[in-house]
């Protein structure tokens, strides 16, 4: 009957110390739970912390909003720009900072992150609103609203910018550019009537020189002649520049759609216009590009490069070569002849309005093509030079983007 009882007894001893030890267990589980989410709520603690540090120290306006849609924290930049101090924004919704008729169509956006948990329309993106100081004074702004969480609490934090001064400088650049517009208005409607009132007279005296010459021949000497000849040279000349001014004023004005051209056909049509004495040969020296761009631009541009060199060729067999080649992006094309060369000091002088070089005694330039060609090419945003070698001839070089040909108005 002991030994039973003793059994019994033991049993029950082991029993409890299962018990006990299970309980042990699930106290160290517990107790792990628990410093682990306490550990996690010491890590939310300081990442909440760091981030009111950054927002606080932070050079620009800066506003942490809470997930029950009011301000949390208005950073010293945001007190400056908005005039309202830190201890009367906190517990306020954001609204607060826009005048009336803006706040409730703001206040949605916000609304809808929190009650959704997604960002929508405003959120994460930047907008232009009106923003309201604390003395009533509405300036421009610019918002954006970035979406946050840290653990179960969500958050939005804007960040504000005064752009006043961008709106004003704005407003100026939009004011200096339609007087700039009208400027060129007023311009091109002054060359022209300039031209036409010029060249009348020029065109009366013109006829009367010729008049003296056919009808008072006999009654001139040889001196007289000399001198009406000189005067109707002259004459042609003025009459030259002023078209010349007129031609440079209107390049790259003329309103034209863009084409595609195939320099392949066009150039030969462009050659054929230019008409080039027997004694000059022009050929292409590759295949040429397909290019977009307005048909007059180009055709002016290769009609003066070529017009230039046959004007002032000094040999008596001269040649004038294009081609064309691919290089970083860009079509480099070159015009070269065996003409008399430029020297390196007057590369810059050349392409300068009425600058021409008295390199040909036959003929006396007027210094504006090369002057319309530089201003054809920087329209389509590429450049000009010359590389020549006195008594050997020069080489003419221009470039135009193979991705972008059309022309800036």
């Amino acid at each position: 009957m002991a030994a039973k009882k003793h059994k019994k007894k033991s049993t029950l001893e082991e029993k409890d110390k299962e018990q006990t030890h299970e309980l042990e267990k699930a106290n160290e589980k517990l107790q792990l739970e628990m410093n682990q989410h306490e550990r996690v709520e010491e890590t939310l603690a300081h990442k909440e912390n760091l981030l009111q540090m950054i927002i606080s120290a932070t050079g620009e306006a800066m506003i942490l909003i809470g997930n029950d849609g009011l301000i949390t924290l208005f950073n010293p930049a945001a007190e400056e720009m908005f005039g309202f101090k830190k201890e009367d924004m906190l517990g306020q919704p954001l609204d607060h900072l826009m005048p009336e008729q803006y706040r409730h169509h703001h206040s949605q956006y916000v609304q809808s992150y929190f009650a959704t948990g997604k960002p929508d329309g405003i959120i994460g993106n930047t907008v232009e609103l009106p923003a309201l100081r604390s003395d009533g004074h509405i300036f421009p702004m610019e918002m954006s609203l970035s979406a946050g969480s840290l653990g179960d609490k969500q958050f939005v934090i804007a960040v504000a910018r005064d752009i006043t001064e961008r709106k004003q400088t704005e407003i100026c650049q939009d004011e200096l550019l339609k007087k700039v517009d009208n400027i060129n208005k007023e311009l091109k409607d002054f060359v022209s009537i300039v031209s036409h009132d010029l060249k009348a007279p020029l065109r009366g005296i013109k006829t009367l020189a010729n008049w003296i010459l056919s009808d008072c021949s006999d009654r001139l000497d040889d001196q007289a002649k000399e001198h009406i000849n000189l005067l109707l040279e002259r004459v042609e000349r003025m009459y030259n520049l002023i078209e010349g001014a007129l031609q440079y004023s209107r390049a790259g004005q003329a309103e034209e759609k863009q084409a595609h051209v195939d320099l392949n056909n066009f150039v030969p049509e462009i050659i054929n216009m230019v008409a080039p004495p027997e004694n000059i040969t022009v050929t292409i020296e590759n295949e040429l590009p397909v290019i977009d761009c307005e048909e007059t631009h180009i055709m002016q541009l290769l009609q003066n490069l070529l017009s230039n060199a046959i004007k002032y060729m000094d040999k008596p067999q001269g040649w004038i070569k294009v081609g064309c080649v691919e290089q970083d992006g860009f079509w480099k094309f070159s015009v070269a002849d065996n003409g008399p060369g430029i020297e390196e000091k007057h590369f810059e002088r050349i392409f300068k309005i009425f600058q021409a070089l008295p390199t040909s005694p036959d003929f006396e330039g007027t210094g504006i093509g090369l002057t319309v060609a530089k201003k054809i090419v920087e329209l389509y945003e590429g450049r000009i030079w010359i590389e020549s070698k006195v008594g050997e001839g020069s080489t003419f070089f221009f470039t135009l983007p193979k991705q972008k040909t059309e022309a800036k108005k």
